[in-house]
């Protein structure tokens, strides 16, 4: 089963599928700082490909790894730039079974090994509930923002209209920024959605590409930020940073509303 999809980056041209990448999201060979090994494991090479490496000396000078879900749907993708310029060997690129080849290089994002563990789970299936996250470790969160980041970045086109304008936020769970912003992502997209990692992220996430724009409003479910100081187990740091959180969100016209309905609807 093909399990990736490379398409070259300059060109915007499928290489072609593989079986698996040994190095890739079952830990790395680093061979230098920030350089590391992979090994395509069943590379098939599409015939536009094979054709256009017969025909130019054109050299690849990134790619991106596409992650494919078991229905074939791409769920995600890594940019890998080879440690130099890379031209598929004309016999190689020719033949028209499946070959193995290593090659070496750096990623733009490197993949955590914390991240895969949840690239594997969306293989199957993504969540089909909000709050898969709460079980993880501060550790493994941090690989779950990584997942919920790069899946949006690469569908950014489908939150191209959104027309909603009430959005519902369970701060049950917040305890800290990060986990306000898997909070906030489903809230604004659904189970595993995406809507800022940092500051500066969340800001971009206004200006569209990543679900509503403001200003719309944000019902606060459970708690509200005031109530958060008041937990003596949130740390100061935490509770500057979340407030920061706020002063952003006011100043980009999202209105906040402590919801305490017990039914709502989003």
């Amino acid at each position: 089963m093909n399990k990736y999809l490379l398409v070259e980056d300059e060109n915007n041209l499928i290489i072609g599928e593989c079986n698996d990448i040994i190095g890739f999201l079952d830990g790395r060979k680093k061979i230098a700082c920030y350089i590391y090994e992979i090994t395509f494991v069943g590379l098939q090479f599409r015939e536009t490909y094979i054709q256009h490496c017969l025909t130019t000396k054109s050299r690849m000078s990134g790619m991106h790894i596409h992650i494919l879900s078991q229905g074939k749907d791409v769920i995600g993708e890594y940019f890998f730039v080879p440690e130099k310029p890379y031209r598929f060997n004309k016999e190689d690129a020719a033949n028209r079974e499946r070959i193995n080849f290593t090659i070496s290089g750096g990623f733009a994002t490197t993949p955590s090994i914390d991240a895969s563990e949840i690239w594997n789970k969306w293989v199957t299936s993504k969540p089909l509930t909000i709050n898969n996250w709460v079980a993880l470790t501060q550790k493994q969160r941090k690989g779950w923002m990584e997942v919920i980041r790069l899946h949006s970045i690469f569908n950014q086109n489908r939150f191209r209209f959104v027309e909603q304008n009430h959005f519902y936020l369970d701060m049950t769970n917040v305890v800290d920024p990060l986990s306000f912003y898997c909070a906030l992502g489903e809230a604004m997209n659904g189970p595993g959605g995406y809507y800022g990692f940092t500051l500066d992220s969340l800001e971009d996430c206004f200006y569209g590409g990543f679900g509503a724009t403001p200003p719309f409003t944000l019902h606060l479910m459970n708690a509200d930020f005031n109530e958060l100081k008041e937990q003596k187990t949130i740390e100061n740091n935490d509770l500057l940073k979340l407030q920061r959180i706020k002063e952003l969100l006011i100043s980009k016209e999202v209105t906040m509303v402590l919801d305490t309905s017990p039914n709502h609807s989003k």
